[in-house]
């Protein structure tokens, strides 16, 4: 009889849980299979053009291009300013709102707003912060007297990209200052005031006490950085559309250009296969390394 209860309860779940499964496949894994279909195929986007299989033809022209090393290198600065500039930043940003401060609610909200902001908003906010022509920043270099400064950052091959990594780092870092938070929050009290009984200073007990017992925040925020590295996009679209040249390209913009601009969708549906599948090791590969650290 028990059995019996047990498999009924087991069909309704089924039942319940349907719609939504459901959904979740029309939203999201029906387009993937989607992706990945087209990407064997070239096809100029217009629904009467027909569509040509060619294999990995996409995939070989995608990984062959100068722009895919561009592309790759980017994003890895883009890591690399993640772990650099946000961690430590965010990280000391969710100590001082843990200090009791007459001002810490408006120190959370001052770190706190540019994350409610829309990161399009923001793209637009610094472009024209940065305009070379009556900027602030330029008119600001220009009160100063520093007019041999070249201000045009995001119009320079050699400067667009930390241009753009540091305004991405100023959005990022009010929404890991939060992840940090949240872990010193759950941190005991007891052991920072045991270790300065025994002696050690407060370097000694950030160092040996907070950051080890910051583990889990530090993997979310590993976690997040760098698939957020990995699928970037729309900070880059607005500022400078990959360029100038394409000394800013990341796969994002490769793939909306090949697919709007010029209309190379089997190319552009390559480029989303490997952002996909990337995305997914990456993944995987640091939720096994976390595991094997923590055991």
């Amino acid at each position: 009889m028990a059995l019996r209860i047990d498999k009924t309860d087991r069909i309704k779940a089924w039942f319940l849980s349907l719609p939504a499964l459901l959904l979740y496949s029309a939203v999201l894994i029906y387009p993937i299979i989607q992706v990945f279909r087209m990407s064997f195929y070239s096809w100029n986007g217009i629904p009467a053009s027909p569509m040509r299989f060619v294999g990995l033809l996409n995939y070989k022209a995608f990984l062959s291009d100068a722009r895919f090393l561009i592309a790759l290198k980017n994003v890895g600065i883009f890591i690399l300013s993640g772990f650099l500039v946000i961690f430590p930043v965010s990280l000391f940003m969710a100590t001082v709102i843990q200090k009791n401060s007459p001002l810490k609610r408006v120190f959370k909200t001052c770190y706190f707003i540019p994350q409610v902001i829309s990161r399009t908003a923001i793209a637009l906010m610094w472009y024209f912060v940065l305009y070379p022509d009556g900027g602030p920043v330029a008119n600001l270099c220009e009160l100063l007297g520093l007019t041999n400064v070249n201000v045009n950052f995001l119009g320079r091959p050699e400067t667009a990209i930390y241009a753009i990594v540091l305004i991405n780092a100023w959005t990022y870092a009010g929404y890991n200052m939060l992840i940090f938070s949240a872990g010193l929050t759950s941190i005991p009290q007891e052991l920072n005031e045991a270790a300065l009984i025994d002696g050690a200073n407060g370097r000694q007990t950030f160092f040996r006490i907070t950051l080890p017992l910051l583990r889990n925040s530090f993997n979310i925020f590993a976690l997040n950085c760098i698939i957020g590295s990995i699928t970037t996009f729309e900070m880059v679209f607005v500022t400078t559309n990959g360029g100038p040249g394409y000394a800013s390209e990341v796969f994002g913009t490769l793939l909306y250009k090949n697919a709007f601009t010029y209309n190379n969708y089997g190319y552009s549906n390559a480029v989303g296969a490997f952002l996909i599948f990337s995305s997914f090791i990456m993944s995987v590969l640091l939720t096994k390394l976390f595991e094997k650290t923590k055991d």
